[in-house]
């Protein structure tokens, strides 16, 4: 009790004098608040998640059951009977679909994109078509190139180039819309040619946009390219998932929808992100220069 608890009338707590301390908020530590280690929770919980099912279904293959496949799949071992392992062929096989696939359809896309950006006229004729093009779910792409090209090499990559030719052209096309209408009026005051105000003020100043429109045609043309070689191709990662499907080798399943998870996560984590920083790190940079003439 503290001194002022002798005089009646008088509360103790009137100026705090009995109060309990209180405590200073809970703040994080630094290395709690890293992107890694909120990364690595994420999939630890997933990782538990995954178990906990594993051990209350029966149909769900465990962690160590996945793994043991896919290493027999990879080491190319008998599963038992006449079926070996195969692991690197259909990896090839879906990579070079997926690249090939990318190769076209970001050129085609960044150029849809600039004309879209540059042009009122085909603006207004291919505007409404990309934004169509756009929210197109990736299985209508895979129906629509097996149907157009049949079971076979072709329909894979054709599934890619029409994922990928939206998300390019439609990001592109919203940098370029976000850009100071003020710096177009300058360039044609000053008399820049429309090629460089094309490629320096287009699309130097929608690149962030850009490079954005290529992380998500990477990531969604991946999934366009596993949903066509399920239903209509004879070789890939997808229809190796399907063969191991169909066979009811739910592991086999399992393990090739996860090495197509973690073969897209690891491009973003380790490719993409980065090179979106590095981008955005690159257009904050200073360019004022100086001819030698001006300086003289």
């Amino acid at each position: 009790m503290s001194f002022l608890g002798d005089y009646p009338g008088l509360p103790p707590d009137r100026f705090g004098m009995d109060r309990p301390a209180t405590r200073a908020p809970y703040r994080p530590s630094r290395w709690t608040r890293r992107p890694w280690f909120i990364n690595a929770l994420a999939v630890l919980i997933l990782l538990g998640a995954w178990q906990y099912f594993a051990v209350t279904n029966d149909r769900v293959p465990a962690l160590d059951e996945v793994a043991s496949f896919l290493l027999i799949e990879m080491r190319g071992e008998s599963h038992g009977g006449a079926i070996s392992g195969e692991f690197w062929a259909p990896l090839s096989v879906s990579l070079q679909r997926y690249l090939i696939g990318l190769a076209i359809g970001l050129p085609l896309g960044a150029v849809l994109g600039l004309l879209i950006g540059a042009s009122r006229l085909i603006r207004a004729v291919l505007n409404d078509t990309v934004l169509v093009l756009l929210v197109l779910p990736s299985v209508v792409w895979a129906f629509t190139a097996s149907l157009w090209f049949g079971f076979g090499a072709t329909a894979p990559v054709v599934a890619v180039v029409l994922t990928a030719v939206p998300f390019m052209a439609f990001n592109l096309r919203s940098g370029i819309a976000a850009l100071d209408p003020g710096l177009t009026e300058m360039s044609r005051s000053f008399g820049v040619p429309s090629r460089r105000r094309l490629a320096h003020l287009l699309l130097g100043g929608a690149l962030p946009s850009a490079v954005a429109g290529v992380r998500f045609a990477f990531m969604t043309s991946w999934n366009s390219l596993l949903i066509v070689e399920w239903f209509g191709a004879t070789s890939g990662v997808g229809w190796r998932a399907r063969f191991w499907y169909d066979a009811l080798r739910f592991p086999g399943f399992v393990a090739w929808i996860l090495l197509f998870v973690v073969f897209i996560t690891l491009m973003d984590w380790l490719v993409l992100r980065r090179w979106e920083q590095r981008v955005a790190r690159w257009q904050h940079q200073p360019t004022l220069t100086f001819a030698e003439d001006e300086v003289a």
